[in-house]
């Protein structure tokens, strides 16, 4: 038991979180496609309407809503980039 908490446990935690990191990317794609596909309201939803919608002020509409979908999605890689290097066993190590 003592292996496993003392070497094992800590040297996979640096994998566990770059899973979970690129999970919540992905799992950030597919909510967006579905808010597309079921017309449930929220950004994908917009996105999809303001597509369909084909106004002149579409365009600039789908630019924003697309910027502040991709924002979100970088502060939710920071954010689970900084519980990472607090879990992490080494303190010092650069983290990308």
């Amino acid at each position: 038991w003592t292996k496993i908490t003392k070497i094992v446990l800590p040297s996979s935690v640096p994998m566990i979180f770059t899973g979970l990191r690129l999970s919540l990317g992905v799992g950030w794609m597919v909510l967006i496609a579905a808010e597309m596909l079921a017309q449930n309201p929220g950004l994908g939803k917009f996105v999809w309407d303001e597509f369909q919608n084909g106004s002149s002020q579409s365009l600039g509409r789908i630019m924003v809503a697309v910027l502040t979908i991709g924002f979100i999605g970088f502060l939710l890689d920071r954010l689970m980039l900084s519980l990472q290097k607090s879990f992490s066993w080494d303190k010092d190590a650069i983290v990308r």
